[in-house]
């Protein structure tokens, strides 16, 4: 019933953000994932309790088929004047921003990013990401960007800049799969060079918390031949006040790995942890800083 057929040119790789939430974008590539960056829950101590709830394998297998194929037909029949990109994965663990969210064990999720190809709106993207728990088939947690993005020498006072360099603003928005108290979205700003990225995210509810953040990243990709590359993200969170006497610490984080591509699969393997702080509610909890390997599987269409 809707047309997909329209498929414009893309803009130059490294412009579109990514929705994802453990993987650096890439600032050369359509990167693939949406929205890789944040942390643990102020409402959970070190990203989350687990609120899985109870359902057999092969039920849980059905209900992630469904509800991967109901994000694939609404993103697909949303941008018919748009050009259409996304991926489907598997990942050996979840982790947002250096820290495990509440989803132990392997997850999948499905991406996908559309941009505008009408003149009218050039510069214009949308993306839309879910993750889905393999043991219990559960959804947990769906990510929604809209933005606006471009080069600079686009603009005539910049006519001479450098065609790598680019700009991007833009809207995120997090559901947490269990428990919508935890929902919150971010104001994006960020600067795109040669092989770097940086962005600042601002949100006055951080995880529906009492806290206001703003998390500084810089991520970053280096090419070794046509297949490999080296990948790399830095962050620092910092919280605001909200209420007189709330404030809460922040952290640092980081993410080096390698990624491999051949065709439409991409295969990544990651070290990713908090180097230095912690979340609000940690200290009672007593949960460490951690470092993780995660290994992640993923086609593009």
């Amino acid at each position: 019933p809707c047309d997909t057929t329209h498929r414009g040119p893309a803009r130059p790789g490294g412009v579109r953000p990514t929705i994802g939430a453990m993987r650096p974008p890439s600032p050369t590539q359509a990167p693939p994932r949406i929205v890789e960056q944040a942390i643990g829950s102020p409402g959970r101590a070190g990203g989350g309790g687990m609120h899985g709830r109870p359902s057999s394998a092969g039920s849980g297998r059905r209900r992630i088929v469904r509800q991967v194929a109901i994000l694939i037909a609404a993103l697909a029949c949303s941008t018919a004047h748009a050009q259409f990109a996304g991926t489907l994965g598997v990942a050996s663990r979840d982790r947002y921003r250096g820290n495990p969210t509440g989803s132990a064990g392997p997850v999948l999720h499905a991406d996908a990013m559309a941009d505008a190809t009408d003149p009218r709106l050039a510069g214009a993207y949308a993306g839309l990401g879910g993750t889905w728990r393999l043991r219990d088939g559960g959804l947990a947690e769906v990510d929604a960007l809209a933005g606006w993005s471009g080069r600079w020498n686009a603009l005539a006072a910049f006519a001479g800049a450098d065609p790598r360099w680019g700009w991007d603003l833009g809207v995120h928005r997090r559901h947490d799969g269990d428990d919508g108290r935890y929902d919150f979205s971010e104001a994006m700003a960020g600067l795109l060079a040669p092989g770097l990225a940086a962005r600042l995210w601002w949100s006055p509810h951080y995880f529906g918390g009492d806290w206001s953040s703003l998390y500084a990243e810089l991520s970053g990709d280096r090419e070794l031949d046509a297949h490999w590359r080296l990948v790399g993200h830095l962050g620092v969170l910092r919280y605001g006040r909200t209420r007189p006497g709330a404030r809460a610490p922040g952290s640092v984080d980081a993410l080096v790995g390698a990624a491999w591509t051949g065709g439409r699969w991409t295969l990544r393997a990651t070290a990713d942890g908090r180097l230095h702080g912690s979340v609000p509610g940690e200290a009672a909890a007593g949960h460490g800083h951690g470092v993780a390997w995660v290994l992640d599987a993923s086609a593009a269409f």
